[in-house]
Parts: C-alpha cells; structure tokens; sequence
C-alpha cells in the first residue's frame, strides 16, 4: 500500500526572483533521491503571483505540485505605500486570515514562506503548523536582519550619519553605512519598520533556509548556527532557475550576435527585471562605454517617465560592430553562459551574482536597491569576486563615464587585480557546483530537510 505523501505549503513573494527561486526550490526537494515519492507541494497564490508562476510552471507540467488560488483583495499598490518591501509585507499581513483557511483546507505538514511574510507565522501556528523562511538571499543579509531589532535598540540615529562601521555578529568588518541596504536608509519609511518586525519574527519558526552555500560565506554561517536564539540554518544553495540557459527553441537575437565574438571578449551589462535608468544616466553610461573600446552587450531599460530612450547621437555608428544595445528582456543566465562573455557589470540582485559565480563570470556591481548595496560590499571585500562602481547613492545610485570607463577596462583588462578576481571566480564557480551535487555541503542540506519533513506527520 502506497504511503501517503506529507504536504509542503509555499507562500511565495511577488517579484520574478522570488517566485523562480522558491518555486526551483520546492523543485529539488521534490526529486531529491530521498524524498522518495514521499513529499508533494502546495502553492498558496495570491493573484498577483499566478502570472509569473505559470509562466515558470504551467498547469499540470509538475503533478506534485498544485495551486491553491487566494481571493483577490485590494491590496494598496507600491505608490500607495512607502516601497516595495512596505507593499508586500502589508499584502501578507491582509492576506493572513486567508492564509489561514487555506492551511486548512489543504491540511500542509509544514508552511514555507517569503522573508516578507512572516506576519502569516501566528496564523500557521494556531494550526499547529510548523513554519520555515526560504530566505531567497544570502547569508550576510540574514545576519543583518536577526540583528536589525538590536540595532535599531542601539543607534537611534540614521545610520548614514555613524562615523564608523556597523557591526554584525558573523561578519569579520563591519558593515559601512554606504554599504548598508537601501530600506534601511530611512528610519522613518514603514520599509525600515517591517524589516525590524521580520527580523524578530525570524526567531519564531522552526528553521530558516538561506539560499546560499558554505563556501561563500563560512563566517557568517558558522556565526549563526552557534547563536542559540537562531532557529537552525539550513543552507542549499545556489538555488538557481538555469533552464533558460540550457537552450530551446528560437535563439535570442544577442546570442547569435555574440556567435560571432571573440573568446571572453564582450562585457555584459545587465540591471535585473526591475532596475530603470533614467535618460541622464543612461546617456552617461554610454559615454563610458564607447571610450572604453571594449566589446559590449547591454540590457537597457529606461524609466518609463524618461523620454523617448535615444542615446547620445553618434553612440550607435561609433559601437557598430563592436557593441549591441537591447532595450528589452535577455536571457541572461544563457548570456552568461556564453563563451564570448568576459564580464559581467550588474545592480548585483543575489540571483545574479548566483548567476554568474556559476558560470564563472567576474563582476563589477552597480547596486540600485534593496540589499544590492550589501551585496556589493560582500562580492568585492568578502569573496574578491568582484569590483564595486563608484557611485553618489544621493543621485540615485550615479556613475559618471569616467568611472564607468575605468571599471570596464578593470573588468576586461590583464592587471594583477583582475587577474587575482578571475582565479578567486573560477574557485567559486568550481564550489557553487561541487554544493549541489552527490555528497556536496547543499545537497545534504536539501536531504537533512526532506528527513525533516517526512519526520513531521510522526511528531
């Protein structure tokens, strides 16, 4: 007789890279060898979410996994609250009661969420229903989170005007509040105000899922799992959605276009899915490029309020041949795939930086938001895996072209820097691929919590 499989509830974030990463996740733990049939999933979407889901796993493509819809509530829009993390929290904070119907009826052995959603943990546990975090960024950022409620104890002051670093348990230096994430900036935005309640409520559930592996951060790690008031970590990175890069169908018109380039030759400039530039930087930044001489691929996305989008007269003839400008959506994971990538200048989303540490792609990061100033900080001084873009954050995150010049020629060039960066990527890209396989740190991580999970319905 057939054993009957222990339900996983996820509840999910809006935003591409939330959804792809929670949804790969659930995924592997699905066909992980010990799960053994043994697991099924339960999707709780709230409407805004079923497009970009369904578009990553259409209906009936993954028959352990189902849908459970969640009615359609007027949730404020971004405009209407102080930001996208104040947005998405307040959305799981109406959503919770229904949440709560939703655990019951489909009966989860354990509920999965979105870092924004933990104002859902008291609905599950009235269900006593064990809760879990997929923390879909990396390790320095959860450091900083469960230590956010003491900081902001301890530093009454916005922390851009501390003289010193900020320091957090795990990480060797200190933080420099130039470094520091962009809903953190502003004490008085309800943004600053949920991540302090999601950091204390991150020690309410019965573990914390960080998607990264030890490799890249074995401090910070080490750090959180001897603190006994941390819920137990459970790393499994790198938790990537690669199939984009692994080809099908009609080709995209910037691969064939880097066919013909030589060898690790072009530089790839891409800011994720929501990243805009205004017309001012954009013109800037173009400047940078054509005095750089370097061969380029560039993902342009403009602020929809700015213009018409042209770029300075003259851009396209002097790049002709040596450049391709693409003001739409790349397959970027594929892109950097691509033999004929050198470099990579990214906002520096952790999905990117996954991304290209598993393709063996040095980066310079330009941070734009969120914890992409974090990250940057974290792949230049802790990883040595990247360059940062010297930018005036009070401008919106600014470069000039001189800036923008040197760093491609750095990224591209043969110094003892980027020499050093290049070898120090390639090590990353070896252990980003060692962690997931048979007998890697990640993927008895995975098996630890599958164990987990079957374990449930007995306890």
């Amino acid at each position: 007789m057939a054993m009957k499989k222990c339900n996983l509830a996820f509840l999910p974030a809006h935003g591409a890279g939330h959804i792809a990463s929670t949804l790969e996740f659930a995924k592997r733990l699905l066909l992980h060898p010990s799960a053994a049939g043994r697991l099924s999933v339960t999707f709780l979407l709230m409407p805004v979410c079923a497009s970009s889901f369904f578009s990553l796993n259409p209906p009936s493509s993954t028959t352990d996994i189902a849908v459970h819809l969640l009615p359609d509530l007027a949730v404020p829009s971004p405009r209407e609250t102080d930001g996208v993390e104040d947005h998405i929290s307040l959305a799981f904070q109406l959503y919770a009661p229904h949440v709560k119907s939703a655990l019951a009826a489909t009966a989860p052995v354990a509920l999965v969420i979105d870092f924004f959603a933990t104002t859902v943990i008291d609905a599950a546990r009235d269900l006593q229903i064990p809760t879990y975090v997929f923390f879909s960024t990396n390790a320095t950022s959860l450091a900083l989170m469960l230590h956010l409620p003491a900081l902001h104890d301890e530093i009454p002051e916005e922390f851009e005007l501390l003289q010193g670093e900020i320091k957090v348990p795990g990480l060797a230096a200190g933080i420099p509040p130039t470094s520091m994430p962009t809903p953190l900036m502003n004490k008085k935005n309800r943004c600053y105000t949920w991540l302090v309640y999601h950091g204390k409520r991150f020690k309410d559930v019965r573990g914390i899922i960080p998607n990264t592996l030890r490799a890249f951060e074995p401090q910070v790690l080490s750090a959180l799992e001897s603190d006994r008031s941390v819920p137990p970590i459970h790393p499994v990175g790198p938790v990537l959605c690669l199939d984009r890069a692994a080809g099908g169908g009609e080709r995209h018109e910037c691969l064939r276009w880097l066919d013909a380039q030589p060898a690790a030759s072009v530089v790839f400039l891409c800011f994720g899915s929501l990243s805009q530039m205004t017309e001012a930087q954009a013109a800037e930044t173009a400047v940078g490029i054509e005095r750089s001489g370097r061969r380029f691929l560039w993902c342009l996305r403009l602020a929809e309020s700015e213009g018409d989008g042209r770029l300075p007269a003259g851009f396209r003839e002097a790049t002709n041949g040596r450049g391709m400008v693409v003001e739409q959506w790349v397959p970027q994971a594929a892109v950097l795939a691509h033999a004929a990538v050198g470099g990579f200048v990214t906002h520096g989303g952790w999905n990117s930086c996954l991304e290209s540490l598993w393709f063996g792609v040095p980066m310079v990061t330009w941070p734009m938001g969120a914890e992409q100033h974090l990250n940057a900080m974290m792949m230049a001084a802790e990883m040595g895996v990247a360059a940062e873009m010297e930018i005036d954050r009070h401008r919106g995150g600014w470069a000039t072209a001189k800036e923008v010049e040197m760093k491609l020629n750095w990224l591209m060039g043969e110094s003892e820097d980027v020499r050093k960066v290049r070898e120090r990527v390639r090590e990353m890209k070896d252990a980003s691929r060692a962690a997931v396989e048979l007998g890697g740190l990640s993927y008895d991580g995975l098996e630890c919590l599958v164990t987990k999970f079957k374990r449930l319905p007995e306890q």
